[in-house]
């Protein structure tokens, strides 16, 4: 019996770990201790920081690993790619690693490969907030300010003038191990994210997905759902999307990327070279048809995949349970019943888990997929699934879930 090592041990690689098991492989998962729920599915576990590239790679040479992999976190990718490098196993290598986790790396590798993308300039943490403010007002307001080192929306904040100048600079201060961060344009236009998968360098599965957008410190993903776009859109977005991909050098696997289109031009924010999350993974199955977690790790173990060309005609819609206040899980109960389109509700938190009020990705309490009817059909099942989710906590209050408007409205 082969082997594989799963970076992370949170709800993103459960479904990678449970795929795993069941293809024959034994699974040893490292990750930092804590409560998270892939210790428990683990066929073996190492208490390694996923960031430490020595100590995984001394690890899946003593197990003799067949792929290393992960999903819907980018901390561990530079990782991977450090070991499939030195280990001589399928998937990116260093320097892709560096290029799709390192926000420097990122920009610059775009501006070589003629990727269309915002404005930008670094700026060092040393130089304070005057330098900060020339920077910004030298590119325009509104711009983005943004850790070079981070995922899941931490370490970003919009900037609209220079009051909040500062107080961006302190959140990059609190998210970020660089000496460096980013300023760069703020485009306003539609935001919206892609899935897309390689093989020998070719893009073979491609699905652009509209998001559902919490307003945070900056926009953060709360669910998403497809089809979404026009033809042209969808083309012009695939075309850079090979673009970043050639840029940072990927050449199998899952890939991310988040975007902005204004004015008929498809502008690349970032790419990761892994699955989404927030039900991406969940998404693209229902849409062709697939197992996408049996897809990407038949790829991390060196396999040829294949895929379908078109996707289904079907409608998907997918949101997280995004917790309204903080506070001790004291007990839980799922729906009842659920629409027939209702293909997934899941809780991540059992009693005795902290909650947090909603703010980036990993504070999400679950998630709820839907498929197969038109979208207002999709929209509602989902807000009443999500309603018949109940999480009692310590304070004696109940949870409220975040529900954008579209999913307070449409009836």
């Amino acid at each position: 019996m082969g082997s594989v090592l799963i970076l992370g041990a949170g709800v993103y690689q459960v479904p990678l770990i449970k795929t795993a098991k069941r293809l024959g492989y034994k699974v040893i998962v490292a990750s930092i201790p804590g409560k998270y729920p892939g210790f428990a599915l683990a066929d073996e576990i190492s208490y390694t920081d996923i960031r430490d590239k020595d100590a995984l790679c001394e690890l899946a040479a003593e197990k003799q690993v067949d792929a290393v992999l992960t999903a819907g976190t980018d901390v561990a990718i530079s990782s991977i790619g450090y070991i499939c490098e030195k280990l001589g196993l399928p998937g990116i290598n260093s320097d892709t690693g560096i290029k799709v986790t390192d926000k420097i790396a990122m920009k610059k590798a775009f501006e070589a490969g003629g990727v269309t993308t915002a404005r930008f300039e670094f700026v060092e943490l040393a130089d304070g907030a005057e330098r900060a403010l020339e920077v910004a007002e030298g590119i325009g307001y509104p711009v983005i300010f943004k850790a070079v080192d981070s995922s899941g929306s931490r370490g970003i904040t919009k900037v609209y003038d220079r009051s909040g100048v500062e107080a961006a600079i302190n959140n990059v201060r609190e998210n970020t191990h660089a000496d460096q961060y980013l300023v760069e344009e703020l485009i306003v236009g539609t935001e919206f994210g892609m899935q897309a998968f390689v093989q020998d360098g070719e893009v073979v599965l491609f699905m652009p997905h509209g998001d559902y957008l919490y307003e945070g410190d900056t926009a953060v993903p709360a669910g998403h759902y497809v089809p979404f776009g026009t033809e042209a859109m969808e083309e012009a977005a695939r075309i850079e999307t090979q673009r970043a991909i050639q840029a940072v050098g990927i050449r199998d696997g899952a890939v991310n990327v988040d975007a902005i289109e204004r004015d008929g031009s498809v502008y690349i924010l970032e790419i990761g070279a892994r699955a989404g999350a927030t039900c991406l993974p969940e998404i693209v199955s229902a849409r062709f048809g697939i197992d996408y977690y049996e897809t990407i790790v038949r790829k991390a173990l060196g396999e040829h995949v294949e895929l379908p060309k078109h996707c289904l005609d079907v409608n998907v819609c997918a949101m997280l349970l995004c917790p309204d206040k903080p506070g001790v899980v004291v007990s839980t109960q799922m729906p009842e019943h659920v629409a027939d389109t209702v293909t997934d509700v899941a809780l991540d938190r059992a009693p005795g888990a902290v909650m947090r009020r909603f703010r980036v990705g990993p504070d999400r309490s679950g998630q709820v997929v839907a498929s197969g009817a038109p979208m207002a059909v999709l929209e509602r099942d989902v807000r009443d699934a999500m309603n018949g989710v109940v999480v009692n906590l310590d304070d004696g209050s109940r949870e409220e879930w975040i529900m954008p408007a579209w999913i307070e409205l449409k009836d």
